[in-house]
């Protein structure tokens, strides 16, 4: 390929990657301000003592998915996080061991992520980082 029309690929083909890293941030903001207004409109049912018509992504637990499971690995990521403050998911990973919980989990950060984004009183903060509400 002659050197032209190498360079106009890798300039085509740097525009495309912005545009897509553009849409992406575009659709990560439009989701964290749709996901607060689902909490808000789910925090007013519940004020009213009103179950939410809809299923909200599959959110389980007593009191608005504010409870879990004695031992579970949601309860230990809650624990981690009443500390206060942004964490890394590496670090809430770290707590959650150090706190005692027990698994034989080889891809236990995988799962503490997975769990972070089921639990409407955690935020996610930017890559990687959350808190609670």
């Amino acid at each position: 390929m002659p050197r032209g029309r190498k360079r106009a690929f890798s300039a085509s083909l740097a525009g495309v990657v912005n545009n897509l890293q553009s849409a992406l941030r575009n659709l990560v903001s439009d989701r964290d301000t749709i996901n607060g207004r689902i909490a808000a409109l789910e925090g007013a049912l519940r004020a009213m003592n009103a179950a939410p018509a809809a299923s909200s992504g599959g959110r389980r637990g007593g009191a608005g998915g504010k409870t879990f499971r004695k031992g579970s690995l949601k309860e230990y990521i809650h624990r981690v996080l009443s500390s206060g403050g942004t964490m890394a998911v590496k670090d809430i990973t770290g707590g959650v061991m150090k706190l005692g919980f027990k698994t034989k989990n080889k891809t236990l950060a995988k799962s503490v992520g997975i769990a972070l984004t089921q639990m409407q009183m955690v935020q996610k903060m930017g890559r990687g980082a959350f808190k609670l509400r």
